[in-house]
């Protein structure tokens, strides 16, 4: 004996699947529809982030740049970025380490004007404590405040304690290198 199906209760039924998405049609809709957001990414990939290993069957990363800042006393350490200016720093660097004359601008950045332009790409970027920047394509700009301009940016400090006090002095010079 087959039972029949009431109108309204079949009517629920169908809206109840169609709502739930257990239709078949459904399915393949909703994959072809859905977006494939992707992380936003500025530039190139940079050798400076730190990035999880994932364990032993990961990929090897690459070995960062280090950049050396000689001022005073102080030794900072810092982390060249993935761009033809941070690269073309290096270069410059291979010869040897360079001294710039230096001056303190704006009670938040050291400046000095390089031996030689560099590549730019500049954007408007908000400059943070222990940012190294490229200002013009001839001035590196070592910060320990903050500001908004247009720069390319070279390298970050890797350790930020003491930075104020290193940079904001009455130095007038400071010596870039590869090596410690």
């Amino acid at each position: 004996m087959s039972r029949a199906v009431r109108p309204g209760r079949a009517l629920a039924l169908l809206l109840a699947l169609a709502l739930t998405g257990c239709g078949a049609a459904s399915a393949p809709q909703r994959a072809e529809t859905a977006p494939t957001a992707e992380p936003f990414v500025s530039g190139t990939p940079k050798k400076s982030a730190p990035q999880e290993t994932g364990g032993p069957s990961a990929a090897p990363q690459e070995e960062e740049t280090m950049l050396y800042i000689q001022i005073g006393d102080a030794t900072l350490t810092a982390v060249l970025e993935d761009n033809p200016s941070a690269q073309a720093l290096a270069e410059l660097l291979e010869d040897g380490p360079v001294t710039l004359e230096a001056e303190n601008y704006g009670g938040f950045e050291k400046t000095a004007r390089l031996p030689e332009a560099l590549p730019q790409n500049d954007a408007r970027i908000t400059a943070g404590p222990g940012d190294v920047m490229l200002y013009q394509g001839d001035t590196v700009v070592l910060f320990y405040g903050s500001n908004t301009w247009s720069y390319t940016k070279l390298a970050h400090i890797t350790e930020t304690e003491g930075l104020e006090a290193a940079l904001s002095g009455g130095e007038t010079a400071f010596t870039l290198s590869l090596q410690p």
